[in-house]
């Protein structure tokens, strides 16, 4: 079986809404304030130059305002576009893939994304355990693989049921070995409850499925035959 979950990015672009109407909010109090020095003052308004305090008031507060609005869109954007590509939960044949978006920088004048890819097989599966209240998978065993790395770096193609990479010291180091595995309410409350059974259903698949007989090294008929041959020849001899 193979089954494959995208984050939830739904919630970050509720977020962003509230936010955004955040940032707004020194626009709004300047203009209220500025609104009611006008009442208090309206005599002295002309007189006394409060117009000009009001009017410098507003703008600065719209240039706040709009700075941070544009800020919080383009952090909040990241997060939907970072969440979507490169934070996901796959269940293979023979193992469990968490993906996970660890941040990115910049690095000689290019943006660089790192992300975090733990490979669970299930073979090595011992516990799975799920809580109802803070809506967390937890998956406990041995020799849990965890990478933390540029994502282009741990970029892979499944092969017998496993990620395979493409470079060879992935498949054979560069990770560290670890026992749990948490798996946040970063997805749907549906596709929490589906990733829950399908790993329950794939560790009882491949419980149940047929293990694969040792081979065994046969010779050939011909090398069997030499064999004979020659131990009759000794006997002859005796």
């Amino acid at each position: 079986m193979h089954s494959f979950f995208h984050a939830d990015t739904e919630k970050y672009i509720k977020r962003r809404k509230y936010i955004l109407w955040l940032t707004l909010l020194p626009l709004f109090q300047a203009s209220f304030i500025a609104a009611l020095i006008v009442i208090v003052n309206f005599r002295a308004f002309h007189e006394k130059g409060f117009h000009l305090i009001a009017v410098r008031g507003v703008g600065v507060a719209a240039l706040v305002g709009v700075l941070l609005f544009f800020a919080a869109y383009i952090f909040t954007e990241k997060l939907v576009k970072r969440g979507a590509r490169y934070t996901y939960f796959e269940i293979a044949e023979k193992s469990l893939i968490f993906s996970r978006y660890d941040g990115d920088y910049i690095s000689r004048g290019k943006r660089i994304v790192s992300r975090r890819l733990y490979v669970i097989p299930l073979s090595s599966l011992k516990k799975i355990g799920f809580s109802q209240k803070k809506r967390r998978i937890y998956l406990e065993g041995e020799d849990f693989r965890e990478y933390c790395d540029l994502s282009e770096r741990l970029n892979y193609k499944l092969s017998d049921g496993f990620p395979e990479f493409g470079s060879w010291w992935y498949n054979e180091n560069g990770f560290k070995n670890i026992s749990a595995v948490r798996i946040p309410k970063i997805f749907t409350e549906t596709d929490m409850e589906k990733i829950f059974s399908n790993i329950i259903e794939a560790k009882k698949y491949f419980s149940d499925a047929p293990k694969p007989k040792p081979y065994v090294h046969k010779e050939a008929d011909f090398v069997r035959r030499r064999r004979a041959l020659a131990k009759f020849n000794r006997l002859q001899k005796m």
